[in-house]
């Protein structure tokens, strides 16, 4: 007789369960002491929300965002908690159901919808998720919740009240950044993302956008491509979660690991994908390592890639 151990994450189902919103923030129990002089708030996002009305949302990056904020002041703790209000999010509350296709959730056609609504609802294009589930970071003296679409949702710091929502290819050639981009000291932020580059061939941007302006107007207007460098295969960008940057390089390490466009465009509505079924992987391609030279004010591309 084999004996069943369970594995001591073994509750990982937890991390699936719906939070809600608090209406004002409350005391954290506070373990030893904080130093009275830790002044400031401590910004978290993640899922929470994973089910509306019937419907489940079945992947952990599906779940709708969650921003939570941590204030320390005079050796006290508070914690405050609110959703993101996405369209993903809002339309999902209203409607109770999933109406935007997620990373590993679809989103059925409406049932109210009869089916000649539902035929030509397959030709207005691919609807993309602006659940900003990721990551937050600052954006001249604002600061920003995002995913990995096209899409950021600005935030209120202090009341956590979702205030705007941003469309980058409004800015930059583009069709989705990275979560984690690299801030310098003085505010300037780097990211990367994919684009239809040059007779009509898939690409990689670096994407700059400015520190704070002194006119106060939106850095994110004054975004620009700093550099620009092709993808192995034409119509296969590989998955890109990241970057690398040092004082004067810029470091792209491209994987075999690939979004196949076509199957995104063409089987998107009528076979049911998600955001995942479109990855696959192909190990013959191996790794290729893109090295960028760059200067603060001239940003030259002096090695166009190693192969691993």
């Amino acid at each position: 007789m084999v004996s069943r151990i369970e594995h001591p994450a073994g509750s990982y189902k937890k991390i699936f369960e719906t939070c809600e919103e608090l209406s004002e923030p409350i005391p954290a129990v506070i373990t030893g002491r904080i130093p009275s002089f830790l002044r400031g708030s401590l910004l978290r996002l993640g899922p929470g929300l994973f089910e509306v009305g019937d419907e489940p949302f079945y992947h952990l990056f599906d779940g709708q965002a969650l921003m939570h904020k941590f204030d320390f002041k005079n050796g006290q703790v508070t914690y405050f908690r609110k959703f993101i209000k996405t369209d993903a999010y809002v339309r999902a509350i209203t409607e109770k159901r999933v109406v935007i296709t997620e990373f590993g959730t679809f989103a059925y056609p409406d049932p109210c919808k009869n089916i000649f609504s539902r035929f030509f609802s397959y030709f207005k294009g691919v609807e993309v998720t602006d659940n900003c589930l990721v990551n937050v970071y600052p954006i001249g003296e604002d600061y920003y919740a995002v995913t990995e679409t096209n899409f950021i949702t600005k935030v209120d710091t202090d009341t956590l009240e979702t205030t705007k929502k941003v469309d980058l290819c409004n800015y930059v050639n583009v069709n989705g950044l990275t979560a984690h981009p690299h801030i310098e000291r003085d505010g300037t932020v780097y990211n990367i993302g994919n684009c239809m580059g040059k007779g009509a061939t898939l690409a990689y941007n670096i994407v700059r956008m400015p520190p704070a302006q002194k006119d106060k107007s939106d850095p994110i207007e004054k975004s620009k491509v700093v550099v620009q460098f092709p993808s192995a295969e034409r119509f296969k960008p590989s998955y890109v979660h990241s970057f690398g940057m040092s004082e004067n390089y810029f470091v792209f390490v491209e994987t075999p690991v690939k979004i196949n466009l076509l199957k995104f465009l063409s089987a998107w509505s009528i076979r049911g994908s998600n955001y995942m079924d479109c990855f696959e992987s192909n190990e013959t391609l191996g790794v290729r390592h893109h090295l960028i030279y760059y200067l603060k004010s001239t940003y030259s591309f002096i090695n166009k890639s190693s192969l691993v």
